[in-house]
């Protein structure tokens, strides 16, 4: 649904057009000045609100403080839907279709909440039942009919694996209701698609201009909307004092998890001897670099909270969803101009929140994004990886010192430019790469107190103590 941006009432109103123009003219350095220049006291004020607001929710003070045996993991799982006679790849509005799926399965849990989006299905939210107790869950879609699962929070990583199983087994239920035979395929990237332009977008406003924008700001902005899939996991980012030095640590992490759990068969058509590693690493590479990469200023001694709304609100959000659900395209308008019109509803906030993609989000908690689509019972062990290294103090001090410590922003673009190029061989920080794989599997092994969960993650760690990924499982079958 299109329209303005919904503004703020007083006795200036200003409308979008209006924040266009000031966006341009901040743009010009010639012309603009600094920002006490370009916005009223009105509008500062209301920019200062917001600002304050949204560090509020970054840095957690709106989420519990757990600690010890009581802080809880997300798990947000992205899979392809394929259909076994073709081998190809199910879209939203093919007959019979992903939308079809959604309908059946509504209806085989009819107590969870559908979600409607611009008029149609496209998810449900509520809870799915395991032998180990309920755990929350929300099924959605990605641009390219991708399909995901985002369960918690939970503080065992073996609740992730039961709903995870809960949940492909409710996907054969519905995929039996409607007369098909579809699996869900764990892969980084469609293998199937030559072009990311033949890979129809779900019909989702967001999608068409975030579609839209994204391709004339990155040469792969679409293979990453459209045909890849990931696995992410998200950790309590605990006191606003400790939220930097777990914040850093993710990150330096992530060019290391992208290379550990590289999950791409095929990139556009080539053969998989072909592809390259770390294909989504590549892709994310060449997306938008204003909102994609490592936040700047992110290994600072002054690193907050109000660090990461700050490089925030200089970005162009692309578009904006009111409170009332409407959606427009913002142009060239930041996230700040946005701030300026009014005080932003909750929901509004999480959506200015949700329009940036670097590789370590902040949403209140931290979202560690690098990962590749796993199979379940792998994107389980990723998440006890996480429990191991960030709920255990000793674990996690010997982890930041190994990998964050005296990290510079430049150094995450240097680690990733290494893994791509040597793989096992390369050296990262300063460490061969066996070595920190190794030193990481110990420290998860120590961090983990419960011996089903250390088992759970041996299905990372045996692959990587063998100098294996899960990719290389692929290239054997």
């Amino acid at each position: 649904m299109t329209g303005q941006i919904p503004v703020r009432q007083s006795s200036s109103v200003v409308d979008f057009g209006e924040i266009a123009e000031v966006s341009a003219h901040r743009a010009n350095p010639a012309k603009a000045g600094d920002v006490n220049e370009i916005y009223t006291p009105e509008e500062l004020a209301l920019i200062e609100a917001n600002r304050e607001r949204l560090i509020h929710i970054v840095e957690g003070s709106e989420q519990p403080r757990r600690r010890g045996k009581d802080r809880t993991l997300g798990l947000e799982l992205e899979r392809l839907v394929v259909d076994v006679a073709s081998g190809e790849i199910v879209s939203y509005l093919d007959d019979p279709g992903v939308h079809h799926l959604l309908e059946a399965w509504t209806n085989l849990v009819p107590e969870n909440e559908p979600v409607y989006i611009d008029g149609r299905l496209f998810g449900m939210q509520g809870a799915i039942d395991t032998p180990r107790g309920p755990v929350g869950i929300s099924i959605t879609l990605e641009p390219g009919s991708q399909l995901e699962a985002s369960l918690g929070p939970s503080t065992s990583p073996l609740s992730l694996m039961a709903a995870l199983e809960a949940f492909d087994d409710q996907f054969a239920e519905a995929c039996a209701m409607i007369g098909v035979d579809w699996q869900l395929a764990a892969l980084g990237l469609n293998p199937v698609a030559v072009d990311p332009r033949d890979v129809a977008l779900i019909p989702k406003e967001r999608y068409r201009l975030m579609d839209a924008y994204l391709s004339e700001h990155g040469f792969y902005a679409r293979d990453m909307m459209r045909c890849s899939a990931s696995t992410q996991v998200s950790i309590d980012s605990g006191a606003p004092e400790e939220l930097a030095r777990i914040y850093q640590l993710a990150v330096a992490l992530g060019p290391i998890l992208s290379f550990l759990t590289d999950n791409v068969l095929s990139w556009r058509g080539l053969v998989a001897e072909d592809t390259p590693t770390m294909a989504r690493s590549r892709i994310w590479e060449s997306v938008d670099p204003a909102r994609c990469g490592t936040v700047p200023g992110t290994f600072s001694r002054d690193f907050s909270a109000a660090t990461y709304v700050d490089w925030l609100m200089g970005v162009k959000p692309i578009l904006f969803t009111s409170e009332g659900g409407r959606t427009i395209a913002t142009g060239d308008a930041t996230t700040r101009d946005i701030m300026a019109l009014r005080e932003l509803a909750p929901s509004e906030l999480a959506h200015v929140l949700s329009m940036v993609f670097p590789s370590t989000r902040l949403k209140g908690f931290v979202e560690i994004r690098d990962a590749d689509s796993l199979p379940p019972r792998l994107a389980a062990a990723f998440a006890a990886f996480a429990k191991g290294i960030f709920y255990n103090s000793q674990s996690f001090e010997a982890a930041y010192a190994l990998l964050a410590k005296g990290r510079a922003d430049a150094d995450i673009t240097e680690a990733h430019r290494a893994l791509r190029k040597d793989g096992w061989n390369a050296r990262v920080y300063g460490l061969p790469m066996a070595t920190i794989a190794g030193r990481l599997i110990q420290l998860t092994e120590n961090g983990l107190l419960d011996q089903e969960e250390r088992n759970l993650f041996h299905g990372l760690s045996d692959l990587w103590s063998r100098g294996l990924v899960p990719r290389d499982l692929l290239l054997r079958a």
